[in-house]
């Protein structure tokens, strides 16, 4: 197996939808704000609207279930999902709280995405399944990713 930087992206939060204690968790819905991706065979924006349906266990591990749009700069439409885990820590939130960006490995914050187009130009995003890495910032959220691929002997 060979991992390939594929692109990175950041967005924004538009909006914290605070659920509260169910009895599968504590659950927090985040709304998604505008962002921007770029990677060697695509770039564009991340338009605003899409969600992360994020549910935290007694232990502060939290699982995520993210749905967002890209749209290429030559105006072709991705849908993008992923899930993922994220560890809350009382340190993420001190450096946060003082205005300080997290860094990349500062928690446990992982992705594993898939992408849909109907775009002939990226119908290979179709067979491309990426896993990534993400980091808290002051404006939102940013992650870098990277195709798997099979290693051809």
């Amino acid at each position: 197996m060979r991992l390939t930087p594929l692109l990175t992206f950041r967005n924004t939060l538009s909006a914290v939808q605070p659920i509260g204690d169910t009895p599968f968790g504590h659950r927090i819905t985040y709304i998604i704000g505008e962002g921007r991706f770029e990677g060697e065979r695509l770039k564009g924006r991340i338009l605003p609207g899409g969600g992360d349906w994020l549910i935290r266990g007694a232990d502060g591990l939290a699982r995520l279930d993210v749905r967002k749009t890209f749209e290429t700069d030559d105006q072709a439409l991705i849908h993008v999902s992923y899930t993922g885990l994220y560890k809350f820590s009382a340190g993420i939130t001190a450096r946060l709280a003082l205005g300080q960006d997290c860094e990349f490995g500062d928690t446990l914050f992982l992705t594993q995405v898939q992408f849909e187009t109907g775009d002939p130009r990226y119908a290979w995003l179709n067979e491309t399944l990426a896993i990534g890495e993400g980091r808290e910032t002051q404006a939102g959220v940013e992650y870098q990713l990277f195709s798997v691929g099979k290693t051809i002997r």
